[in-house]
């Protein structure tokens, strides 16, 4: 089921060719990442007007980056990597690890299935990116437009 739905994807049936297996799962995987920060940015809240402008940002630079725009890549890379670096702070904040007193130890400042889904959003963002950025990659954002 999940492999005719992988086949049926658009960089699969791209014009200009195939990009390579690799780079396809990183894409796939970004978009599950934005799927998952759309619902904790809701969850989080997030309005739903700020939630649908992350959205449609996030799908556009991971849509752009899929078709080989190298300025989408870079500010993509940008943005995963500053991400993965404030959610990481916000999970440690959660966690009681950065408070100063013993007494907001004790307490979670977050609800746990915010923590579950920040922890999954930076898994599949940091997987997803590594993927896109492998050497086999390189032809895609390389080739004649």
């Amino acid at each position: 089921m999940l492999q005719g739905v992988f086949d049926k994807f658009y960089l699969n049936n791209h014009p200009d060719g195939k990009p390579p297996v690799g780079f396809v799962k990183g894409i796939l995987i970004l978009y599950l990442a934005l799927v998952i920060q759309t619902a904790n940015n809701y969850l989080g809240g997030f309005n739903i007007s700020a939630t649908l402008f992350f959205f449609l940002v996030g799908g556009f630079l991971i849509f752009a980056t899929g078709e080989g725009r190298k300025w989408a890549k870079s500010i993509l890379s940008l943005l995963i990597l500053l991400n993965v670096l404030l959610l990481g702070w916000s999970v440690l904040y959660a966690l009681g690890i950065l408070h100063e007193t013993a007494d907001a130890k004790k307490q979670l400042q977050m609800p746990v299935y915010l923590i579950a889904l920040t922890i999954a959003e930076m898994f599949f963002e940091l997987w997803g990116w590594a993927l896109m950025i492998n050497k086999e990659a390189d032809w895609w954002f390389n080739r004649k437009k």
